[in-house]
């Protein structure tokens, strides 16, 4: 090998060696990692943060408000000292302007966390994620939250209270109205910014799901206002959603514990949005209503969402109780019930929420055969059950009469429902039909009456005197629907399944008393950080109790009343007593119009209830695997075959009935 040959061939080598150093340097930094010292939590003592790069001659910088750190951050090159946090002054909740109707802020300091947010600058000029991190020092967890669930949420100032775009605040959006108009309006009609909604009205926020067990998960996500007339209230709702663009398309997390996909194949692995609730109408009184009855009503006809109390902080300041709860959605439907969000239309009070505008065609067809047609005439009525899920209106309908809900189908607002487009036969919820999804039901209960309209006549108004109403009213399909016999008999007999079984008299009790334990000791604490401001400075423990006692002051009177109002508003005969026993409940249960009974059967008493004459009632034996049905024993009651597993039953007397398995 020549000079010139073997210059050459050391000069390849010395090449593909700086190439595969740079290679190696570019992967390491790819890689590149920062490390904090201390996991997210609450510490009894001051501590020292210390955070670090995987990758030498790296510059960190930091922040400490919440923001994203940027090169004119602070310039970290020491330990950070994370000092007590319980008494440090207020920032954004001193700041008003969030609510027309009263300028609030707590008098006393609330409770604070230290948030940490950092980035490191690399040496080739590039940057790492940013990392964050939430610390609650001098602070007992346990003893301020329990095991409630905490949401830290990290934002850039101005995306929250911006004078021009902040979205929790009246801001310029209400100045510019007051200055050039000036009408006085309700609270929740002014505009104003946090009126902005869409995506508009979306901000980036990185998000971190703390619980009291177990790891949590930190993710970036979009931040809106949620709700309609409470976005006006100084506590506002938050609506989170998971996109590809801020780095994952959902959580992934199990945020509600062993949630049911509501098709009953397994839990839901996946969260496309999630809502932090304040409690809309409920918000300044018990809390609970909405939370609480959605759990009572699990079960029905229509779709009902999972809820979780928790605490959120935002920018490490205190934000209050909140009921986590799961949001509608065309991924919703896909992840519940396997259908393609993309083939997924969902129509909400009245308007297009998800599909493509063709879709809304879909919607008036059926909702104008309905409201226009003849459903006296069976064959139009057997048409609109192929177009409705009509066990999920029925179901919908009785559960909002029973609890007085002021803000639902009868005053068209509140209501969604869904559909395939395209019908597919292997799965049965894609028939084409539309399906009914309840929410917010908080304006119940006598919200605003401490409970006690629990006898009022609520029904013949809106149900069965003539009435004005405008456009596509969901009063109108309801009332064109009641003309039918078959809905009507079903519709009473729903009235009394949701009184006998979903609200039953020990079942609500219990529900209600282990959801108030845990909700009512953080309700205080909430009046106190953001108001009404006569509560805060009054009594807000003693207004939480009052007001969680008016929930049960309504439910405990309408569930002995309610009978007794049906039977006069319809006019219908005595209602009467029906208890249903089993024999032996590991070897067999019993379904009350297709309902379950197994949590009544397993009480001493049995199932007990109150039914019409008019209201036929159909039970069903199902025996467990292994075990036979040998028929049922009556007192009461003559029954034309006992042996039958499937029996109906017109009362007009006090019966007993016991299946009986072997």
């Amino acid at each position: 090998m020549n000079h010139s040959t073997l210059i050459k061939t050391l000069l390849c080598l010395l090449c593909a060696f700086l190439l595969l150093g740079c290679a190696a340097a570019e992967e390491s930094y790819e890689d590149a990692t920062l490390t904090f010292s201390l996991e997210s939590g609450f510490y009894p003592e001051a501590q020292e943060l210390t955070i670090t790069c995987n990758v030498e001659d790296s510059l960190i910088y930091y922040t400490t408000d919440g923001s994203m750190p940027t090169e004119d951050s602070q310039i970290l090159d020491y330990a950070l000292e994370l000092g007590d946090t319980t008494d440090l002054p207020n920032v954004l909740s001193a700041i008003g302007g969030t609510c027309p109707e009263e300028v609030y802020a707590p008098e006393d300091n609330v409770m604070k966390a230290h948030v940490i947010r950092a980035m490191a600058w690399l040496p080739d000029d590039t940057y790492t994620p940013v990392y964050s991190a939430t610390y609650w020092i001098g602070a007992d967890r346990e003893e301020l939250y329990g095991d409630l669930p905490i949401f830290s949420i990290m934002m850039e100032y101005d995306d929250l209270f911006g004078y021009e775009n902040g979205i929790y605040i009246m801001g310029k959006a209400y100045d510019d109205y007051m200055e050039t108009d000036g009408t006085p309006l309700e609270a929740w009609d002014y505009p104003a910014n946090y009126q902005t909604r869409g995506r508009e009205g979306e901000r980036q926020v990185t998000v971190q799901y703390l619980p009291a067990q177990g790891e949590g998960f930190t993710m970036d996500m979009g931040m809106r206002i949620k709700g309609g007339a409470s976005r006006s209230n100084n506590h506002k709702s938050l609506r989170l959603i998971a996109r590809e663009e801020y780095g994952q398309k959902a959580v992934t997390y199990p945020v509600f514990g062993e949630n049911q996909r509501q098709d009953g194949n397994g839990l839901v692995e996946k969260y496309k949005s999630i809502t932090l609730r304040a409690g809309g109408n409920d918000t300044s009184f018990g809390v609970i209503r909405d939370p609480l009855i959605q759990e009572l009503a699990t079960g029905m006809a229509f779709t009902t969402q999972a809820t979780q109390p928790c605490i959120l902080f935002i920018n490490g300041e205190y934000w209050g109780l909140k009921t986590l709860t799961e949001e509608y959605s065309d991924n919703y439907v896909q992840y519940n019930y396997d259908v393609d969000n993309k083939n997924v239309v969902i129509v909400k009070n009245g308007e297009l929420e998800e599909g493509e505008e063709d879709d809304m065609l879909l919607f008036e067809e059926m909702f104008d055969f309905i409201a226009q047609g003849d459903m006296s005439d069976p064959a139009n009525y057997q048409k609109a059950c192929e177009m409705i899920d009509m066990e999920g209106l029925i179901d919908l309908t009785a559960l909002h009469l029973y609890i007085f809900n002021k803000d639902g189908l009868f005053e068209n607002n509140n209501w969604q429902l869904w559909r395939a487009r395209e019908t597919d036969d292997t799965n049965p919820v894609a028939d084409g039909r539309w399906r009914f999804l309840g929410y917010d039901v908080d304006f119940c209960a006598g919200v605003y009456d401490e409970g006690k309209t629990h006898t009022v006549d609520n029904i013949t108004e809106v149900l069965l005197t003539p009435a004005e109403y405008e456009g596509r009213h969901m009063a109108l399909l309801i009332r064109s629907l009641w003309q039918n016999s078959d809905f009507q008999r079903k519709l009473l007999t729903a009235l009394c399944d949701v009184r006998n079984i979903y609200f039953d008299a020990q079942r609500f009790g219990e529900h209600y008393t282990a959801m108030r334990a845990v909700y009512e000791p953080q309700i205080p604490d909430t009046f106190l950080r953001f108001g009404p401001a006569w509560v805060a400075a009054w009594d807000p423990a003693g207004h939480a109790d009052r007001q969680l006692s008016s929930i049960a002051t309504f439910f405990s009177n309408r569930h002995m009343r309610f009978p007794w109002l049906i039977k006069k508003i319809f006019t219908l005969s005595d209602p009467q007593d029906l208890t249903v026993f089993t024999s032996d409940l590991s070897k067999g249960t019993v379904l009350c119009n297709g309902r379950p009974l197994d949590e009544f059967l397993a009480r001493k008493q049995g199932f007990t209830s109150m039914y019409f004459p008019e209201t036929p009632v159909t039970l069903t034996a199902v025996p467990a695997e292994g075990t036979v049905f040998t028929g049922w024993q009556a007192e009461g009651y003559t029954l034309e075959d006992a042996s039958a597993t499937t029996i109906e039953l017109t009362l007009t007397e006090a019966a007993t009935l016991t299946a009986v398995f072997e």
